[in-house]
């Protein structure tokens, strides 16, 4: 069996808002919720849980798409009226990096740095 990524646990204030979040910013699907997490899956089937926790130090995560995936939560940023940058330093409010592919950052819910991107950076 080949190492792959299968799953992560996101400290959130509110797990079903922040998964709400990322359903419909990310095109996540649901899938069944267990103990004290809520579930939600990517296309890749990585599990993303999403707990109750005090979110002390924010975490960066970032998602690889399509330019289709990407114009679509682009667009859900937008209509959500979430502050973005083209930068994760953050000195670029309100654009789209276009230097090597698209990227965006941006905060979830709970403080978390999101970032969208569709080239790889390896």
């Amino acid at each position: 069996m080949s190492v792959s990524f299968n799953h992560t646990i996101i400290g959130a204030h509110d797990p079903a808002a922040s998964a709400e979040f990322y359903l419909e910013v990310l095109g996540a699907r649901r899938t069944e919720d267990w103990g004290p997490f809520v579930n939600i899956v990517l296309d890749d089937d990585t599990l993303l849980q999403f707990a109750t926790a005090p979110v002390n130090d924010p975490i960066h995560l970032a998602f690889l798409m399509n330019d289709d995936e990407f114009d679509r939560g682009y667009a859900a940023l937008r209509r959500r009226d979430v502050e973005h940058w083209a930068d994760p330093q953050m000195r670029r409010p309100g654009e789209v990096s276009t230097d090597d592919g698209r990227r965006v950052y941006f905060r979830d819910p709970s403080g978390h740095l999101l970032e969208m991107l569709t080239q790889p950076y390896v």
